[in-house]
């Protein structure tokens, strides 16, 4: 059975659960899927500590599924969002790259490059780029002809960034989630690792209703941070205050 879609609403379950989850969306009922899911690189704590004020106030979480595990379910939400959504675009993780070049054929890619990061390490998976993966973009744009520029192959160059003051480790950039988006122009965009609530917010800013899934609550807190008093833009946003 198919569920009638609650838009602009984060859903605090697994996003595979089966009275509200991705196996009971309809076929093609949404435009985009952006999302950042967890990249399984073994993390017992948080990406971000130290001297750090907010040390203390980041969620521990692990992070460490057997690696034939973690892609047997990455692939199944994958399958489950190429049958719902016209467009995905997802980070999957510098270390789990090639294990999605190797499963899907039909996939393209994008890379964003942090310049503000220094080195690479384990946990931060090679952490001044990250790759993206986008499946089925080039040809939406050859049927609709929607997008007047072309994502594929393209390269996001971020200046730091400021985490700010959220719980979860990792939120990914402002900037970039807004740069994406805005280009795809998408009617409804779901999202179904929310997380801290970038694309919950980006969305709002450009008045495209979204659907969020999150199976940690406590990011609520993020989340309804980012929403309280965010409006729609009554116009184009300078890019630069992203930056």
């Amino acid at each position: 059975m198919t569920s009638e879609i609650e838009w602009n609403k984060c859903i605090y379950k697994d996003c595979m659960n089966e009275e509200n989850g991705l196996p009971t969306l309809e076929d093609k009922s949404i435009d985009l899927c952006i999302t950042d899911p967890p990249y399984n690189v073994e993390v017992a704590g948080t990406h971000r500590g130290g001297d750090s004020p907010l040390f203390n106030k980041k969620i521990r979480y692990f992070d460490n599924m057997p690696q034939n595990k973690y892609l047997d379910w990455c692939f199944k939400w994958f399958d489950e969002l190429k049958r719902i959504c016209n467009i995905i675009i997802l980070t999957p993780g510098y270390r789990n790259f090639l294990d999605w070049i190797r499963k899907y054929n039909d996939l393209q890619f994008a890379i964003w490059y942090d310049k503000s990061k220094q080195g690479g390490c384990k946990i931060a998976s090679f952490n001044k780029i990250d790759p993206i993966i986008i499946w089925n973009l080039e040809n939406q744009r050859k049927q609709h002809k929607r997008l007047s520029w072309n994502i594929i192959e393209y390269i996001f160059r971020c200046n730091q960034f400021n985490y700010g003051d959220f719980i979860h480790p990792c939120p990914k950039p402002l900037f970039l989630w807004y740069k994406i988006i805005s280009k795809i122009k998408p009617e409804s965009v779901i999202d179904p690792f929310l997380g801290s609530g970038t694309t919950a917010e980006v969305c709002t800013k450009l008045g495209i209703k979204w659907l969020g899934y999150e199976l940690n609550e406590v990011y609520s807190q993020d989340i309804n941070k980012r929403l309280k008093n965010c409006k729609r833009e009554p116009r184009q946003i300078d890019l630069e205050v992203f930056k």
